[in-house]
């Protein structure tokens, strides 16, 4: 998902975003209660205050980092490289020229 490129704004996470984030989860009942344990202890941290949220966003750095091995973006040699345009796409923050790139080596899929 990216940005909107006219507003800066982020898309909302609707239901159908969810369902299909969370879709390989259904073979997997175990892990996607895991999940949602954690995804409930990021909103009551973010419930805490200032230091709570701060620590939420360090755990979400900490996800984000931990799912690009799982993305097309671990499959390069130039992993250093390949992990500054991982975070550039997964915040939406990606040139419509990077973005082509990205398509075009086949790093990024079609998305929405």
């Amino acid at each position: 998902m990216q940005d909107n490129p006219n507003t800066g704004e982020s898309p909302s996470l609707d239901c159908e975003d969810w369902r299909i984030a969370f879709q390989p989860y259904a073979a997997f009942p175990e892990l996607a209660f895991v999940l949602a344990q954690h995804l409930h202890s990021v909103t009551k941290l973010i419930e805490l205050g200032r230091l709570g949220a701060a620590e939420a966003l360090a755990g979400l750095d900490r996800a984000i980092n931990a799912l690009m091995p799982h993305t097309r973006f671990a499959d390069t040699r130039y992993r250093e490289i390949a992990r500054k345009f991982y975070l550039r796409a997964v915040a939406g923050k990606l040139s419509t020229e990077q973005e082509d790139e990205l398509h075009r080596l086949g790093l990024l899929g079609e998305g929405k």
